[in-house]
């Protein structure tokens, strides 16, 4: 097993490359999937090796950004806390992924910052920060310019005034305390909605894939599925009424604009969520005629027992273009 693991998007596979050799030539071995072996299990190698590394660098590329293989792969580095981020530089830091956009992701040509962060992990050895990525002051210098501010306060005023600013002090350091809290409130509120929000960019593009690919993968939902108006049925029966959508293409590419993600309050998804998103679909009928179509979808999911996020719910506009209503509808 190796020491770093990149995860990347085949569009940009020459930048990889020299990455990994710039890696290599520190004394570090370097993973990535053009050493995967005939006939080895493509998903389960790269877990294995996401796993077994010291370090994982995650490249967001304008194709990676909307890859559910490489935000699971940067959300497993991020639990376990080996995540290097890094970005082209078509990417700006506003366009990455929550909650990735909140981390530093420097340029991929930084091999200072990259080579900096190996160092921090403990994977690089003997590599020293530059100056700049130090804080301004030690805390010995801290502690010390403390001392000599108290001792000229002290000889200049006397204990009146000292005893005077000790309470000012008191004052503004309750204030701050009280600011800190607010912060650390918003900051886990912020962090939560993140969270949410990279689910269902995950369980969004996992359920596009699936009707792309003819919804021959059933294990994507819950036992028990809401189709919009025709209320609660099967699994069995709602992924059946949403094939019934192939009878009539010959081709279906849908996918959801990034951009258009909002988050609404589930109604049936217990410790889940709810979404809504812009779809867009490309449809070419049995023909050879296309044409694209936009259109609202919400989705509802939430986690069975072993932690696997599954669809609960689907809501669609009036047009229902991904199934039809009942008679008596």
């Amino acid at each position: 097993m190796a020491d770093v693991f990149i995860s990347y998007s085949k569009s940009h596979i020459a930048l990889t490359r020299d990455l990994a050799r710039d890696i290599e030539a520190k004394g570090l071995t370097v993973w990535w999937d053009t050493e995967l072996l005939a006939g080895e299990s493509f998903r389960e190698r790269i877990v294995q090796e996401l796993k077994a590394c010291k370090a994982a660098i995650v490249i967001w590329m304008r194709d990676s950004i909307q890859s559910p293989y490489v935000l699971s792969e940067a959300e497993r580095a991020r639990v376990a806390s080996k995540l290097i981020q890094v970005r082209t530089a078509d990417v700006s830091p506003s366009e990455l992924p929550p909650p990735f956009d909140t981390s530093h992701a420097p340029l991929i040509d930084d091999r200072r910052s990259i080579f900096g962060a190996l160092s921090r992990l403990g994977v690089l050895r003997n590599y020293t920060a530059a100056e700049s990525e130090r804080l301004p002051f030690s805390d010995g210098s801290q502690v010390a310019l403390k001392r000599s501010i108290g001792k000229r306060i002290v000889a200049a005023l006397g204990a009146l005034i000292f005893v005077g600013i000790v309470v000012l002090a008191g004052i503004k350091l309750a204030h701050i305390v009280s600011e800190h809290e607010e912060t650390k409130g918003r900051a886990a509120n912020f962090t939560l909605a993140s969270k949410q929000e990279s689910r269902a960019v995950l369980i969004a593009n996992r359920f596009f894939e699936n009707v792309n690919a003819g919804l021959l993968d059933s294990s994507l939902f819950d036992e028990d599925v809401r189709l919009g108006r025709r209320g609660l049925m099967s699994k069995v029966e709602a992924v059946g009424e949403l094939r019934k959508l192939w009878s009539k293409y010959s081709k279906i590419d849908c996918r959801m604009d990034r951009n258009s993600l909002t988050l609404k309050q589930p109604e049936f998804a217990q410790n889940g969520f709810r979404v809504r998103i812009e779809t867009e679909c490309d449809f070419t009928d049995q023909s050879g005629a296309a044409r694209t179509e936009r259109f609202p979808l919400e989705i509802e999911a939430a986690p069975d027992p072993s932690g696997k996020l599954l669809i609960s719910g689907l809501w669609q506009s009036e047009t229902l273009w991904f199934w039809q209503p009942r008679g008596r509808d």
